[in-house]
């Protein structure tokens, strides 16, 4: 029999936590034939030696460079010889028999094109594991204070959502070659939301399957919030989002957002600069730099 399931993992200076992850797919996964693929972003020189050893029936890809996630999935495709994929994180460990389960659930189930499990935190807490809503309605929400879902199946049976968090993405072969795989204009973030939009269009579900059950273990937020704008995942993360609105909801609504955004914190400056709180100000002030470069940064995408 041939190999059913094709486990993708994007490693990029995270050995330890691959580690975990590799023994927890080999610890329970039963009653289905897998291959467990890694790429190696770039990471430090020598850093999975001792996994190469460790592993030795896992395929190791070695990229000369950083490709991002959705770019070194697209490599891990390249390949593997699964009927279906399991896109999974490092940061992941099974806490049972998942990977069976999903697999089951899309042979029974061809009207699915992609699904993925319930996620938990390390304490087994529930964590974001997909979204039900559009994600342009989402950052108006946002933007407004509004809450949205919580994005966690809490029944026994499927449900059908928008997305399923690239974490723990399983999706058939087939139509993940058809749509030519993750968009390699998305680096990092987005690139799962973008490709569950495409099963979608082509006429597919995207369902959560609650029975299968992972811990991801998601780095905690930054207790200092100014210090959170510093990082490349801040920017980038808003980068991806301007792409990623810009192919799905068009330039103007994309800009319109945008401006709404600098409209909000332009107001929450004025507020600050009257009520003399330096610290607050200095926060919404770096948040509106923040934005104001990264939307630049798009605009300059928009003109490739």
């Amino acid at each position: 029999m041939g190999i059913e399931v094709s486990v993708i993992i994007v490693n990029y200076n995270t050995s330890e936590l691959l580690d975990n992850c590799i023994d927890s797919v080999q610890l329970k996964t039963e009653d289905v034939n897998y291959e467990i693929i890694v790429v190696d972003n770039n990471s430090e020189k020598g850093s999975l030696d001792h996994l190469i050893k460790k592993y030795p029936t896992v395929n190791f890809i070695f990229s000369e460079e950083n490709l991002g996630f959705g770019r070194a999935n697209n490599l891990g495709v390249s390949y593997a010889n699964g009927k279906y994929l399991f896109f999974l994180n490092p940061d992941t460990l099974l806490l049972n028999n998942a990977i069976s389960i999903l697999y089951e659930f899309m042979e029974a189930n061809p009207q699915t094109g992609a699904c993925g499990g319930n996620l938990y935190k390390q304490d087994n807490t529930p964590a974001i594991s997909f979204h039900t809503m559009d994600f342009y309605t989402r950052e108006w929400r946002i933007l407004l204070n509004k809450k949205w879902p919580s994005g966690f199946n809490i029944t026994n049976k499927p449900q059908d959502v928008s997305v399923i968090m690239g974490a723990d993405l399983f999706i058939r072969r087939d139509i993940f070659n058809r749509l030519k795989g993750f968009d390699p204009d998305f680096f990092l973030y987005f690139e799962e939301v973008y490709l569950c939009d495409l099963v979608r269009r082509d006429g597919y579900k995207v369902t959560s399957v609650p029975q299968a059950r992972i811990i991801h273990l998601e780095g905690a937020a930054a207790e200092n919030k100014s210090e959170e704008l510093n990082k490349w995942s801040y920017q980038e993360h808003w980068y991806s989002k301007f792409v990623y609105f810009s192919k799905t909801k068009g330039k103007f609504k994309t800009a319109l957002l945008y401006w709404a955004n600098m409209l909000k914190l332009g107001t929450a400056k004025a507020t600050y600069t009257l009520k003399h709180n330096p610290e607050k100000l200095y926060y919404w002030g770096k948040k509106q730099e923040v934005l104001k470069k990264t939307y630049s940064r798009y605009c300059q995408y928009l003109k490739r």
